[in-house]
């Protein structure tokens, strides 16, 4: 099989039309639309030195691509594997102001600084003329995050003690403050990673919800490989102190990095990631395949954020695709677990089923599996005896075959499994238990094509399909 008959565009999650993608960069509602920052390379499908795109969309599900909005053309952010790396928006005073982080040589050696820029439409960005606005404190010292908390601009950088390649390091996250957003002041470490718990936090991101504040990031060289944590506690920005409750991940599948918080129109807070990340790269190759001249990286589905005890929970954003059949599907399952119920009649490119699964309490474990004609599947099974989510890529296609992994999860009591379940083009989103637990892969089945099995003894299974094909 060509490279081509692998690749099938999402139709409801966000690509370019050519060229490489990866971090979102920041997301407002200014001037009657959405707009979206992205860090990308126009030129190639390959990683390479870094632009922000830009698109834009009435409802975060339908984007119109529009053209690059930060160009590296100044002296600060020259690197040839350097640029405008990633950072946020704010809008303040009728103006969206930008942050990202410039990458160049400084006498010889890689130097990564904040800098800022404006715009009054959101389309085209002025270079703030004294940039950088914040001097390096680290060799890995990037992506700016600010929002506005207690009359006065907060700013998180991720960083490292050493660098984010010592396997020895630990990441930071750095604090900083202004009142005007242009000058800035050190705080202090906000956050400083235990062993194993990453090498460098990129992407960091902060917000509150529920009476807590979060931080959320990607770590790079975890030792239990998530893509995207998040912290739940109270923070003291006066004096830099973070304390700590609880500690999770936004995504126990391979797929959800750098995930940044935004406000839709209506106030409610959305999260979006790329779906990609650097820690599974051993077992694919250029992050799967791509046409010659193509387009490489997709951007989540936007997901509403709740909390429940502590917990982060994440659902699909509601648009017209939530919009309910009106035939409801019933099915049981076989006696025994060794049998699987298909829950489609057909293989689809395209998915979206909500439903319940409700088990009999003698089930110790229940399977999800999506496969393709060729027999390749992806398998979450759900270990309800020892409270484990287990993600099984041992049989999937060849571009994202990998290994076992074990997540521990709160599920022993749970008998009724709530699910959501979106393949769209090259992504599968599956949301369980009111998205307190939530799985992203990349996926590369034949022709695009999957069905979906169920795994359970004595299972009801209750669902509804949406019909998104086309």
């Amino acid at each position: 099989m060509s490279m081509k008959q692998n690749i099938f565009r999402p139709k409801y999650h966000f690509t370019l039309k050519r060229g490489w993608i990866n971090d979102p960069n920041g997301l407002v509602w200014f001037q009657g639309k959405y707009h979206l920052y992205f860090q990308c390379n126009p030129y190639s499908n390959n990683w390479d030195k870094m632009h922000w795109g830009h698109a834009v969309s009435p409802d975060l599900i339908h984007w119109e691509e529009c053209s690059p909005v930060l160009i590296p053309e100044e002296e600060y952010e020259d690197y040839i594997k350097g640029g405008c790396f990633s950072g946020s928006v704010v809008v303040n005073e009728d103006k969206i102001y930008a942050f990202y982080t410039a990458v160049s040589l400084v006498e010889g050696e890689v130097c990564q600084r904040q800098c800022m820029a404006y715009s009054f439409d959101g389309y085209n960005f002025i270079k703030y003329e004294k940039n950088p606005i914040i001097e390096s404190i680290g060799k890995d010292f990037r992506d700016p995050k600010v929002i506005f908390h207690d009359g006065t601009w907060q700013m998180v950088i991720g960083g490292s003690d050493k660098n984010a390649s010592d396997l020895e390091s630990h990441g930071r996250i750095y604090l900083f403050h202004s009142k005007n957003l242009f000058d800035w002041s050190y705080r202090g470490i906000l956050y400083e990673a235990k062993a194993g718990e990453g090498t460098m936090f990129e992407c960091p991101d902060i917000f509150e919800i529920g009476g807590k504040w979060v931080i959320t990031a990607s770590p790079m060289n975890r030792t239990d490989f998530l893509p995207t944590v998040y912290m739940v506690g109270n923070i003291n920005f006066k004096n830099c102190i973070f304390f700590h409750e609880y500690s999770g991940t936004l995504d126990f599948g391979p797929h959800y990095y750098a995930s940044q918080t935004y406000k839709d129109k209506y106030g409610k807070n959305i999260s979006m990631a790329w779906l990609g990340g650097w820690e599974w790269m051993p077992w694919i190759n250029d992050h799967g395949p791509v046409e010659e001249g193509g387009y490489r990286g997709i951007m989540s589905y936007p997901r509403l954020i709740d909390m429940e005890e502590n917990i982060l929970k994440m659902l699909p954003y509601s648009h017209d695709l939530d919009l309910k059949s009106d035939v409801e599907y019933s099915q049981k399952t076989k006696g025994n677990d060794k049998n699987i119920s298909n829950i489609l009649d057909k293989m689809c490119e395209r998915i979206y089923i909500s439903g319940v699964i409700t088990r009999d309490k003698n089930s110790s474990e229940l399977n999800l599996e999506f496969f393709d004609s060729e027999e390749k599947k992806i398998i979450i099974k759900l270990d309800f005896l020892f409270g484990n989510i287990i993600t099984d890529f041992t049989e999937a296609d060849d571009n994202i075959r990998s290994g076992i992994r074990i997540y521990k999860a709160n599920i022993q009591k749970e008998y009724d499994i709530d699910f959501s379940i979106i393949k769209d083009g090259n992504v599968l989103e599956v949301y369980l238990l009111g998205g307190k637990y939530n799985f992203t892969s990349m996926i590369y089945p034949h022709e695009g094509k999957v069905g979906i099995g169920i795994r359970s003894k004595d299972a009801i299974i209750r669902y509804r399909k949406i019909n998104i094909e086309g």
